[in-house]
């Protein structure tokens, strides 16, 4: 098997992150592979951010922590009022992607530049997991969006936890019969 196709059906969604900051030459590379993503006419509608601060790392966390109150949340989200909860998961960089929304295939644009990452990321033996969740709180929050920089024709439609990873979890079943042939 080649090695994408190798990235392809051995990446992970990995939500168990070492404390380690991913080097900027490798997190460069990432992020020039996600840029180079296809985009409808070549508009290249994204604003991505990169977050490693701490400090806003920790308000993002706890805006959610504030909004998932009271909520039925699914998947990891549910857990949001446990003590050491983390949107992110613990990474130590969360890249922010917002879309252009006077562009109608930006979100779809953003989806192939962070599938391009994740994708470049696993053939590094890096973890990535995709966190709609981000988009809930960074988009309420002027302030946020202010500190990211985030343009007013732009949204954030989700952000992506990575780091080193610190497991290595199964693959979840794939439903193959979502696939039909046209002939």
């Amino acid at each position: 098997m080649n090695k994408i196709i190798d990235s392809i059906l051995s990446r992970r969604s990995v939500r168990k992150f070492r404390d380690a900051q991913i080097d900027n030459e490798i997190l460069t590379t990432l992020l020039n592979c996600g840029i180079h993503a296809p985009s409808a006419m070549n508009k290249q509608p994204w604003a991505v951010r990169v977050v490693q601060n701490n400090e806003i790392l920790n308000k993002i966390n706890q805006d959610f922590v504030d909004w998932a109150k009271g909520k039925q949340l699914q998947g990891s989200a549910a857990r949001a009022s446990e003590t050491d909860f983390s949107v992110f998961h613990h990474s130590p960089t969360l890249i922010v992607i917002a879309a252009d929304t006077e562009n109608h295939y930006s979100k779809g644009d953003c989806g192939a530049l962070a599938q391009n990452i994740s994708l470049a990321a696993e053939s590094m033996n890096i973890g990535t997991c995709v966190i709609g969740n981000v988009a809930a709180v960074i988009n309420r929050s002027e302030y946020l969006k202010e500190i990211l920089q985030i343009p007013d024709t732009y949204e954030v439609v989700f952000g992506i936890a990575i780091g080193y990873k610190n497991e290595e979890p199964a693959s979840k079943p794939r439903d193959e019969s979502r696939v039909i042939f046209i002939k």
